[in-house]
């Protein structure tokens, strides 16, 4: 649990970088781009590339390596696992790719929500996904849904955490460990999380309610708008996607 809280989802920080004045939607298009590729390799020159530009975007990002290593150093343990079970299976090329597939989400993730404001984030996402309204998708609800679910995340943390904490000291002189007791407690804090995040959605429903919310009834102070840097990270995402078309034709050939 601990490594939840140490991740910091959906809070951003004031780096003053390159990557904090761009349009969230160029940041999104990236993001998307970069994760779809690592998502489909399974080489290891097409690893070291991705590795090359995950540096890059940690180095523009200019965020404190602390802070990085908080967000992985709980995921150690699986990381771990995954790199052992595949050595055991005598698979090294997934041992080595998997693990490393796994870093660059969780980094991409870091990078982004540090970067760019709840606000702003879920502003991009509502203009990248915007050509759905098309075919009648619920783009506005579907927003609206994500961002209130990364903004409870934290709260539904601290709540676990404390739960868990005081499950500890009620049963700290009991000697009784067996199976059903410990079943027993797991059900008690899923039901005391259930009853929590109920009372969490009532409680933002009273608001939205008091405050006459309606969807897409929606004043932006400031509008989103391409500038050159912006155009840069597309045309970056767009290159990154032609060396790997490339790579994977050269390694076909090959």
């Amino acid at each position: 649990m601990q490594w939840l809280k140490l991740l910091s989802l959906g809070l951003s920080m004031n780096t003053r970088s390159f990557l904090q004045d761009l349009d969230p939607r160029s940041k999104l298009i990236f993001a998307a781009t970069y994760l779809f590729l690592v998502a489909c390799s399974n080489d290891l020159i097409s690893m070291v590339l991705y590795a090359i530009s995950g540096f890059l975007i940690v180095f523009a990002a200019r965020l404190p390596l602390v802070y990085l290593w908080n967000g992985l150093k709980g995921l150690l343990p699986l990381l771990l696992a995954l790199f052992c079970y595949h050595m055991l299976l005598g698979d090294m090329k997934h041992a080595a790719i998997l693990p490393c597939k796994l870093i660059f989400f969780i980094l991409t993730a870091l990078v982004l929500s540090a970067t760019t404001a709840p606000t702003k984030l879920a502003d991009g996402l509502e203009a990248v996904m915007r050509p759905l309204a098309l075919i009648r998708f619920p783009v506005h609800h579907f927003v609206f849904m994500i961002s209130v679910a990364f903004r409870f995340i934290p709260l539904f943390v601290d709540e676990t955490d404390s739960m868990l904490k005081s499950q500890k000291v009620k049963h700290a002189r009991d000697q009784d460990k067996r199976f059903r007791t410990k079943i027993q407690s797991l059900l008690q804090l899923l039901v005391a999380l259930l009853v929590a995040a109920l009372r969490r959605a009532d409680q933002l429903a009273l608001a939205m309610d008091a405050r006459c919310y309606l969807p897409g009834n929606k004043i932006r102070a400031r509008r989103l708008q391409f500038r050159w840097r912006d155009w840069m990270v597309i045309f970056s995402a767009m290159v990154l996607l032609l060396i790997d078309i490339l790579l994977k034709g050269a390694i076909g050939k090959g």
